[in-house]
């Protein structure tokens, strides 16, 4: 059985390119290690974009008019509610980024006798 579509895009053309062109092929251990590394490359980008989106959007929302006699402190609290959430996926994708290096180590320690 196949996977559901939710979007009118083929499934092929869904995937992250920089991920899928590495084929796990020839010798796992180096197609391992370049996945890692695809993957931990891919993570950082992710964090420094979420990083800026979440500064960015917290600014935006901050210069939003408040309640007249909090004097825009309430609209301050709001946006730095809202910039939290981007803040947490940036903390997910650092996380992304460690379990990308650890990948090639793991598989090492598993499946290479005393290397």
């Amino acid at each position: 059985m196949s996977r559901p579509n939710h979007t009118n895009r083929p499934i092929s053309r869904r995937g992250i390119t920089e991920l899928s062109s590495v084929e796990f092929t020839g010798s796992l251990g180096v197609a391992f290690h370049a996945y890692g590394r695809a993957l931990t490359a891919l993570a950082e980008r992710w964090n420094v974009e979420l990083e800026i989106a979440a500064a960015d959007a917290e600014a935006a929302m901050a210069s939003m008019k408040g309640h007249a006699l909090l004097f825009g402190l309430d609209s301050k609290v709001r946006a730095r509610r809202v910039a939290r959430r981007l803040k947490r996926a940036q903390t997910l994708v650092a996380a992304l980024g460690e379990r990308g290096e650890k990948f090639h180590r793991s598989y090492r320690r598993h499946f290479t006798p005393n290397a």
